[in-house]
């Protein structure tokens, strides 16, 4: 997870890795990607959560949601993320009480973040 600011959000906010598809590029791939540059980890085990339509009304994109599971850190951050970004490994209780409290500011998040507990032991 980041603890981050956007610009388009009051104060910090909780978030998952993130990101776009390059042309061409596949959802999975894209994520792997993004877990890589953005926090210098690969994972053994990737779960899909879905795809979903970002804005139904105006056909706005997808989210393509996935959990990432054994993941090990094998380089250095090499995100071009222009936001300021804590890079935070938290546990299941840590990732359960910062979603009743909120701390996931982005609807998006929230709901990865609420579909990958789902999945965990």
């Amino acid at each position: 997870m980041f603890r981050q600011i956007k610009y388009s959000v009051e104060g910090t906010s909780l978030a998952p890795v993130g990101g776009y598809l390059n042309p061409g590029e596949d959802p999975l791939d894209a994520a792997k990607r993004e877990l890589l540059e953005e926090t210098g980890y690969e994972a053994a085990e990737w779960t899909p959560l879905g795809s979903y339509a970002v804005d139904g009304n105006r056909g706005a994109g997808t989210a393509n949601l996935y959990l990432a599971q054994k993941a090990r850190c094998v380089a250095e951050i090499d995100s071009d993320d222009v936001e300021e970004q804590e890079l935070l490994l938290l546990t299941r209780s840590e990732l359960e009480a910062a979603l009743d409290a909120r701390e996931f500011k982005v609807l998006a998040w929230a709901a990865n973040i609420a579909l990958a507990l789902r999945h965990l032991p």
